[in-house]
């Protein structure tokens, strides 16, 4: 017996295309959901603190300053910036147009660094601002108060809506697969007929709409798991560091959730709509 050929319209193309953004939303979602804390830390890893030194401060008291915030639990990754280095920072982030090159250097001596994950809160900070100030040669502490807050609240407004747009998508797939099956069948309705006519069973009627649906699935696959990476890969160049050599594991969840969903959906609703139709063939001729 000869075998199914299919015509890929642009509806199958339409399907491919709206299960391969379900699957990379899911992936995302996934990654969200399951590593929620490691995301959190990632951005607590990156939040700046920043400690204003005494115009004209002494390089004794500077090192005196500098040994005392490195006993400090939780500092991480502490550097000086001299007035020079601040001044040429900020030339380059606001242009000379805001910063000519004439301009008297209104920065002075800092200290810059970062916290530990675990410290990264609201109140550690105002306890910290406490004992900064009170240090000989600093002159204020500056943290940014509501960024945590607005990086969580963004973080969980962007797995909610992921969340949603995943489940209405999850439904118009199943749909869509559905009906692109019906399509199948019917314009191959004849040819199944003869193949039951000759004794073909089930499984073999089967096998070739199956199939076809798994290879349209794996098309989506693909192109979800490129852009699932790229999207990790383009957070990781954000975060300042690659993703795939700290969290691999976050990768990997989020890959196998994609290839998982995609293949479930596919078949079942594959499955669902080949059996429907070869139930209500049994008691009554094709239509």
């Amino acid at each position: 017996m000869r075998t199914f050929a299919f015509a890929y319209t642009p509806y199958y193309w339409l399907t491919v295309t709206s299960l391969a953004a379900l699957l990379f939303l899911g992936g995302l979602l996934c990654s969200s959901f399951w590593f929620s804390d490691r995301w959190e830390d990632l951005f607590k890893e990156n939040i700046e603190f920043l400690v204003e030194c005494d115009k004209g401060v002494k390089q004794d008291q500077l090192n005196v300053l500098e040994g005392r915030l490195n006993q400090i639990e939780g500092i991480q990754n502490l550097r000086f910036v001299s007035p020079e280095q601040a001044m040429e920072l900020m030339q380059k982030e606001l242009g000379d147009l805001a910063l000519p090159e004439g301009m008297a250097n209104p920065f002075q001596s800092s200290f810059r660094f970062t916290l530990d994950p675990a410290k990264v809160d609201t109140s550690y900070a105002r306890a910290l601002n406490d004992e900064l100030v009170q240090l000989d040669g600093v002159s204020a502490f500056y943290y940014p108060e509501d960024l945590y807050s607005s990086i969580r609240s963004r973080l969980r407004s962007f797995s909610l809506i992921t969340g949603a747009v995943a489940g209405i998508l999850v439904l118009l797939i199943l749909i869509m697969i559905h009906h692109q099956i019906r399509m199948y069948i019917m314009q191959h309705r004849y040819h199944i007929r003869t193949m039951t006519l000759v004794g073909a069973t089930r499984k073999y009627i089967r096998k070739p709409f199956i199939g076809e649906v798994l290879k349209m699935s794996s098309f989506s696959i693909l192109v979800a798991g490129i852009a699932y990476l790229l999207t990790l890969l383009w957070i990781g160049n954000l975060a300042g560091e690659s993703l795939f050599a700290t969290n691999l594991d976050m990768a990997a969840v989020g890959m196998v959730f994609i290839i998982a969903l995609g293949l479930l959906l596919s078949f079942s609703a594959a499955w669902a709509a080949i059996q429907r139709y070869l139930e209500s063939t049994d008691a009554r001729d094709f239509i």
